[in-house]
C-alpha cells in the first residue's frame, strides 16, 4: 500500500476560518518511508496565543513563507495515489480538503486514522494521544505538535501496525475506498 502520513499544525480548529502554518508528509510505499516533504506557510492571519504556545511557531516564523496555494499542486503530486494517514484523520483531511478547494483542487482520498487503527491493534493503553501512545509503544520521543516529527510519529505507529496484523488487516481500516484506483496496493 502506498501511504502519505500526514500532520498540520493550524491557527485554530474550524477548517473554514483557520489556515494550515505547518505541514509535514512522510510518504510510504507499505513499511518503507520513501520521501518527506515540511513546509511553513504563511496563514494570512494572526496565530492565537494559544497556538504559539502549543507549537512554538509565531508570527516572525511563518512571515515571507509561501501561502498554501503556491504550494498546493505540489502537495496534490505528493498526495497522488496515496492513502492519507493521520493522527485524528478527520482533522487533517478536512483542513487539507479545505486548503485544496480554495486552490481549485478536488481532493477526496481514502483516509486512515491511526488513532482508531492503534485503538483496534494495540488495545488497552491509557491514552491514545500520539505522545502517550508512542511512549507506550516504546518508541522515540520527538518534537511534539511539529507537523514533520508528528508525522513521522504516526509512520512509525503505522509501521508498528502492519507489523503486527499485515497490511490486509490495515486495510480494512481504510475508509473512503469508494473508488480502488484511488490509493495503489502494492
Amino acid at each position: 500500500m502506498r501511504f502519505a502520513v500526514v500532520d498540520l499544525e493550524t491557527t485554530g480548529g474550524n477548517p473554514v476560518e483557520s489556515r494550515i502554518m505547518e505541514m509535514g508528509i512522510v510518504l510510504m510505499d507499505g513499511c518503507e518511508v520513501v520521501d518527506t516533504y515540511q513546509t511553513l506557510l504563511d496563514p494570512g492571519q494572526d496565530i492565537p496565543p494559544f497556538i504559539r504556545n502549543l507549537t512554538g511557531i509565531t508570527e516572525e516564523m511563518v512571515s515571507g513563507q509561501p501561502q498554501f496555494s503556491s504550494v498546493a499542486e505540489h502537495v496534490a503530486e505528493l498526495l497522488k495515489d496515496r492513502i492519507f494517514v493521520a493522527h485524528n484523520v478527520l482533522f487533517d483531511c478536512k483542513f487539507m480538503r479545505a486548503e485544496m478547494k480554495r486552490a481549485a483542487i478536488p481532493y477526496d482520498p481514502p483516509r486512515l486514522c491511526t488513532v482508531k487503527l492503534s485503538r483496534r491493534v494495540f488495545p488497552g493503553f491509557p491514552s491514545y494521544s500520539l505522545h502517550k501512545l508512542t511512549e507506550s509503544l516504546g518508541l522515540s520521543d520527538f518534537r511534539h505538535h511539529r507537523a514533520l516529527d508528528d508525522a513521522l510519529a504516526a509512520a512509525e505507529i503505522l509501521k508498528l501496525a502492519i507489523a503486527k496484523v499485515g497490511e490486509a488487516a490495515v486495510f480494512k481500516e481504510v475508509k473512503n475506498m469508494s473508488n480502488p484506483k484511488k490509493a495503489k496496493v502494492l
